[in-house]
């Protein structure tokens, strides 16, 4: 007598089977301290679980007999054909304790997946090295500290590795992380690879975000970087309406709606909470990048829905590149991806634009948007 197998769809052979399990095995490669400065955030934390309980306070709709069969899980993004709508976050200053490879890993996780990356100029590598290793590093992202002729240089750097836009972003004071306190957290670096010294950018704005002896950065000064910079530039940590207006106004070329992760300042409100009124501002033609609490192929249709074109992942990327290097970043994000796909074809959408507040219940999404305020 012969048997056949009724369902396989679990069956695979592959390492890791969710991103539950590669956080687990990237829990066991990591020492107390890199795991804390992996997760932490800011204060309690609050923002940290916020980020995510906002998502699962949203419910989506699902309309009986609306399922698709094989919804297209690709999107066009700033000329760009994505396989799913996401990139590589720009998480940095660390990435190099998870693996040695660090961005040069995520960035040919992200060519293989067949999405883009956003690299930091606190990447252990420098943005030529990883531009040079990767064919997708589209985006750079910045600070605006120091001197506005030494930024708009590094720009100038930028534009001559490759990279199409700049993402730029304030420099706060120290944040307060008690897990890195307590645990006395420090990076020792080389330097042979980074981004500020001889013949690359200058190393006083990396001294001005750490040491603080300048007053920060306003509207004038960003919007004359903005205004002056040889590539379009996208304003990052926008989380209200009248930042999103006047980020537009001072010349951005799109948003970036983001609590950096609950590791700048706690009891700010979720990512997700704030999405939906920065699209709201700026009307639909503008792009929005959006990150903070992403761990799941249905939270980034919930994102999409909301208002974003892409979401750039960070923590989850990070997990993979702890547990396997580049094998675990790239699988990682197929696990996104197919959990998203999953999601659309529940959904009913057959493609990305598809997406919309309609796939949310507006009891719940009113609910939601009330606890925001």
């Amino acid at each position: 007598m012969t048997t056949n197998r009724i369902d396989d769809r679990y069956s695979t052979g592959e390492r890791f089977t969710t991103n539950k399990g590669i956080q687990a095995a990237a829990r066991k490669q990591l020492s107390d301290t890199v795991w804390n400065y992996l997760n932490c955030g800011t204060g309690d934390e609050v923002t940290l679980r916020a980020n995510i309980a906002d998502f699962d306070r949203l419910q989506f709709r699902t309309p009986l007999f609306a399922g698709i069969s094989n919804p297209d899980t690709s999107t066009s993004f700033l000329g760009h054909r994505l396989s799913f709508p996401a990139l590589i976050a720009p998480f940095g200053g660390g990435e190099q304790l998870l693996h040695g490879d660090g961005h040069c890993a995520t960035g040919r996780a992200a060519a293989t997946a067949g999405i883009r990356q956003i690299v930091p100029v606190a990447a252990a590598h420098s943005l030529e090295t990883i531009a040079a290793a990767t064919g997708v590093a589209q985006m750079f992202q910045l600070t605006f500290v120091g001197k506005v002729e030494s930024v708009l240089a590094m720009i100038e750097r930028a534009k001559a590795a490759g990279y199409e836009q700049i993402v730029a972003t304030y420099s706060p004071i120290r944040q307060w992380r008690e897990r890195m306190m307590e645990d006395r957290f420090s990076i020792r670096s080389s330097d042979e690879d980074g981004n500020f010294g001889a013949g690359k950018s200058d190393p006083e704005m990396l001294r001005e975000q750490l040491a603080f002896t300048q007053p920060r950065w306003g509207w004038p000064q960003a919007e004359e970087v903005i205004r002056n910079s040889p590539l379009p530039v996208f304003v990052k940590g926008v989380m209200e309406a009248d930042e999103a207006t006047r980020a537009m106004q001072a010349g951005a070329a799109g948003l970036y709606v983001s609590n950096y992760g609950g590791r700048s300042i706690d009891r700010m409100p979720s990512s997700i909470s704030a999405l939906p009124k920065v699209r709201a501002a700026v009307g639909k033609d503008v792009p929005i990048i959006f990150d903070s609490g992403i761990r799941r192929g249905s939270d980034i249709a919930a994102a999409i829905a909301l208002g974003a074109n892409v979401v750039a992942l960070g923590r989850a990327v990070g997990y993979g590149l702890a547990a396997d290097g580049e094998a675990g970043a790239r699988r990682v994000l197929e696990l996104l991806k197919a959990e998203f796909w999953t999601t659309l074809g529940h959904l009913g959408c057959s493609r990305v634009d598809e997406l919309g507040t309609h796939n949310l219940d507006a009891q719940m999404l009113a609910a939601h948007a009330g606890h925001a305020l």
